[in-house]
């Protein structure tokens, strides 16, 4: 590790201009190289191999990056994809579902993919977010009409099973086993096909997520709340949800 005592801010500098040099680099790309960089000198600082005071990161500041316009559904689009879905079999009620909640809730597809049965209450889910981070998420009306339906079709679907075999998750699959992530891009892809949304939407459940974000922003919730609701901040809050979100889907 001598070598990284030789490191200064005008090496790192050099190194910045280089990558910006070469064109071939946008600024978010440069700014990913600069926090890897960061996160090196700082486990450096921390196991004593060189004083903060002589971290060559220590005043290096980002790029400015562009601004970029994400664009995401429109209510139109949101209430025709919804709407593709049939209600005439399990999968059929589980997949309009789990669309409901994506647009719903804004929660991730890794987080839709992990809520068990234990984690549903009557008003409310308890979301275990990144990171260890808990959160409560609204259930809308639409939502409790849905979830009463899928209840009742799941309940007939695995009527023959055996409680040991079905899988303690509340989305599953024709087997009784965890829906996977995989499973859940393929059926929003599906119904954004089947009703032509926009090519410049890639149509991933973290669009579904973004259309949520600017719609309660369009409802007036304050940044922070928003945050809070899409598992940003650790609120420290167990037994309550942000009672500045409203429902945002009408069927």
């Amino acid at each position: 590790m001598h070598e990284v005592e030789e490191v200064k801010a005008i090496h790192v500098k050099r190194y910045i201009q280089m990558r910006q040099e070469t064109g071939t680099e946008q600024n978010i790309t440069i700014n990913n190289r600069i926090a890897t960089l960061k996160v090196f000198f700082k486990y450096v600082v921390e196991e004593e191999y060189i004083d903060e005071a002589d971290n060559p990161m220590r005043r290096i500041k980002n790029l400015k990056e562009d601004k970029r316009v994400i664009i995401t559904f429109n209510d139109y689009e949101v209430s025709r994809i919804i709407n593709d879905v049939k209600e005439e079999t399990y999968s059929n009620i589980r997949d309009k579902l789990i669309l409901i909640f994506l647009f719903e809730t804004g929660i991730r597809v890794s987080e839709l993919c992990n809520i068990k049965n234990i984690d549903i209450a009557r008003k409310h889910i308890l979301i275990h977010g990144k990171g260890s981070k808990e959160r409560l998420v609204y259930i809308s009306k639409t939502m409790r009409r849905y979830m009463r339906k899928y209840d009742e079709m799941k309940k007939a679907r695995f009527k023959h099973k055996d409680a040991d075999e079905i899988e303690n998750y509340y989305f599953l699959d024709q087997s009784a086993a965890q829906l996977s992530r995989s499973r859940i891009n393929k059926i929003l892809k599906e119904h954004c096909r089947n009703v032509g949304v926009r090519k410049e939407i890639r149509c991933s459940p973290h669009d579904c997520r973004y259309y949520y974000a600017q719609k309660q922003l369009r409802n007036g919730i304050d940044v922070y709340s928003l945050s809070c609701l899409l598992g940003h901040f650790d609120t420290q809050n167990k037994t309550g949800y942000i009672r500045g979100c409203l429902p945002i889907i009408n069927l």
